[in-house]
């Protein structure tokens, strides 16, 4: 029996310990200075090298907490669902021989599987990782390698097709166990944080990715006065949503939304403020079916082959982007027959 459909739920700690890691850029934009290239590489230079994640380390929990876990089946793959934690632990081990940082973390999720549709779960964990760094270039490569991963808390809230939890269990088959498995497997590829040059723009990738190398985004940001908060690719099957966020606003700041569509003959977009959103969310991976996306103070639809820009100043705050491939919300309508919607998005934060 394959243990397939249970694969869709996690590369889950490793995705959201490495997307924390993105959204640093607002703060960590000063931190790393002009270091000897040849200091930074140097395997001796322990306390430097680690001094280099300290910075990195303070903003992890809130960051985490912030935006949601992107969970892929491979890294060039669409996202297929989110992680959104609810409570962070981080701190750094500095020891003789022993240099790492240590993860707790909690919180809820859903992704997406044609064998069993919709899966809600809860789930939390730790991870301890090594840090390691190489100047390539103008970049900065920062290496996560998996020294410990302990993932023993795992639970399964909703499963959209009933059938597919039967027989597991008729099987003998313990999702949490299975689940558990699937996490520290992935967990063992490592990870990598890119950062490319002095403003501070930082990306990752699942696993450890060459020097020189970048892992796949699908739009191209070469120059811009605004901070990229995200830049994915999500797939939505019929009546099945995403939310991406958090988003954060300062006073000021617009939202510039560039988004595109394949599959489908449209989608529903609506920003949603956090609260809103956090109980849609909670509902979602709960419940069957979608939900009713209210109170949205941005709403659009997004049609088959267009590519989309938009700006949105709905006011300081935090926000979710919500996208419905369902016959429920806006006038998108979807039949269940129909096609899953790839949609590729680009959300930044500042001016316009």
């Amino acid at each position: 029996m394959t243990v397939r459909p249970l694969s869709v739920l996690l590369p889950l700690a490793l995705s959201l310990f490495a997307s924390s890691c993105t959204m640093t850029a607002r703060t960590s934009k000063d931190t790393v200075g002009i270091v000897g290239r040849g200091i930074v590489n140097s395997p001796t230079n322990k306390t430097l090298r680690f001094d280099i994640i300290r910075f990195a380390l303070k903003q992890f929990c809130s960051e985490l907490l912030l935006t949601g876990a992107p969970i892929r089946l491979s890294d060039d793959q669409p996202v297929i669902g989110r992680y959104y934690a609810d409570s962070c632990e981080a701190k750094s081990l500095d020891e003789p021989g022993r240099s790492t940082v240590i993860a707790q973390f909690s919180g809820q999720g859903f992704a997406y599987n044609a064998a069993t549709g919709r899966l809600g779960f809860r789930a939390s964990g730790l991870i301890e990782v090594a840090p390691d760094f190489r100047i390539h270039e103008s970049a900065l490569y920062v290496y996560f390698r998996p020294v410990q991963v302990d993932t023993s808390g795992f639970s399964l809230l909703m499963t959209e097709k009933t059938l597919a939890r039967a027989a597991l269990e008729a099987a003998g088959i313990n999702e949490a166990d299975v689940g558990k498995q699937i996490i520290n497997a992935q967990l063992g590829r490592g990870f990598t944080v890119v950062r490319y040059d002095a403003d501070g723009h930082t990306d990752f990738a699942l696993g450890l990715i060459a020097p020189g190398e970048r892992p796949f985004r699908p739009f191209s940001v070469e120059a811009s006065p605004r901070l990229t908060v995200a830049n994915g690719r999500t797939e939505l099957f019929p009546d099945q949503q995403d939310f991406i966020g958090k988003i954060r606003l300062e006073r000021g700041e617009k939202l510039t939304m560039t988004l595109r569509l394949e599959g489908a003959p449209g989608v529903d977009v609506a920003l949603l403020d956090a609260k809103t959103g956090a109980e849609v969310i909670s509902a979602y991976v709960s419940q069957k079916g979608p939900q009713k996306l209210r109170g949205a103070s941005f709403q659009a639809i997004l049609g088959d082959g267009a590519k989309m820009r938009a700006t949105a100043d709905p006011g300081p705050g935090e926000y979710f982007l919500a996208l419905d491939h369902s016959e429920l919300v806006g006038a998108a309508q979807t039949s269940k027959n129909a096609l899953p919607a790839r949609v590729d998005y680009l959300l930044q934060v500042g001016d316009e």
